[in-house]
């Protein structure tokens, strides 16, 4: 809850138009709560994806700024660590570890990073940290995944982390998944291809087709209780599709300025709510994000 809403309580004309409309919550937040939130491309991204960190060496994950990259990845690890409470004994586990990339300015900070991640003690020097790694398949059961958004971003040496993430997939037992924008990835693997040649999988992530993201709107509100699928207009979904180009992120977003627009006027989310909600003219057609 924000200090404004502290202060003067929550909106309750906005929660009752939700209640009105039979939904328990805002349904264009970006958080991936559930599977049943994917649409059919997205699953099968997460398929092969999830093939890799249960049973693979390295994957590649690239695609556009806003098209979902780290909200695949982090629903993975999410998924990852319930199965890891909830599967069988006799089952595989796997252990994610997710790192941003962006974060860290040397190794030291990246093998910290990975320690943290493994619930160990990350205060110690560089080589007792990498030992920890290097061990990993001889002193644990369960299978060691590395996912580290936004790759590229790092501020560490390319050919450094690089180098670092070939032996890791080299140990058995590790897999890796790294993900950025197509040509910064590639960019990056082209500085290091004893890296480059060990990736199994590529999956990239493209801006959504017209009826992939309308499914993806409507499996939002089912899941969040609105099943007739009024309150979303044709012609508003129509123009939250040409202002987003299909990006996933922008389409939520607009999609959650519209409703809170809509709300305001007691009215569905039509062509005028996603433009007066996002501030569109007819030449202004793409919002800041």
């Amino acid at each position: 809850m924000s200090s404004f809403d502290e202060k003067i309580g929550r909106d309750r004309f906005f929660e009752d138009y939700l209640m009105r409309w039979g939904l328990r919550g805002d349904p264009f937040r970006f958080e991936m709560r559930s599977v049943e939130m994917f649409v059919p491309v997205q699953e099968e991204d997460l398929r092969r994806l999830k093939w890799v960190l249960s049973r693979g060496k390295l994957g590649v994950l690239t695609g556009g700024l806003g098209t979902g990259k780290t909200t695949l990845c982090e629903f993975l690890v999410a998924s990852l660590k319930e199965e890891s409470l909830t599967a069988p004994e006799s089952t595989k586990l796997v252990v994610p570890v997710f790192i941003h990339g962006a974060a860290y300015r040397s190794m030291d900070d990246v093998l910290r990073a990975i320690m943290l991640g493994l619930e160990t003690d990350a205060g110690k020097d560089r080589a007792s940290m990498f030992e920890v790694l290097r061990r990993w398949p001889w002193e644990h059961p369960e299978r060691l995944a590395l996912v580290v958004d936004d790759i590229h971003e790092s501020r560490v040496n390319p050919k450094d982390i690089g180098e670092f993430l070939r032996v890791l997939v080299d140990i058995p037992e590790i897999t890796v998944l790294i993900n950025g924008e197509p040509k910064r990835m590639q960019d990056f693997l082209d500085k290091v291809p004893a890296l480059r040649d060990r990736v199994q999988i590529r999956v990239e992530i493209k801006p959504m087709s017209r009826e992939s993201l309308r499914k993806l709107l409507d499996l939002r509100l089912k899941n969040a209780g609105c099943e007739n699928g009024v309150l979303l207009t044709e012609k508003g979904f129509e123009a939250i599709y040409r202002s987003s180009k299909g990006v996933p992120r922008r389409a939520l977003k607009l999609a959650n300025n519209a409703l809170r627009y809509a709300a305001a006027v007691d009215t569905p989310i039509d062509d005028k709510a996603v433009k007066k909600g996002n501030g569109l003219s007819f030449f202004k057609r793409f919002p800041p994000i």
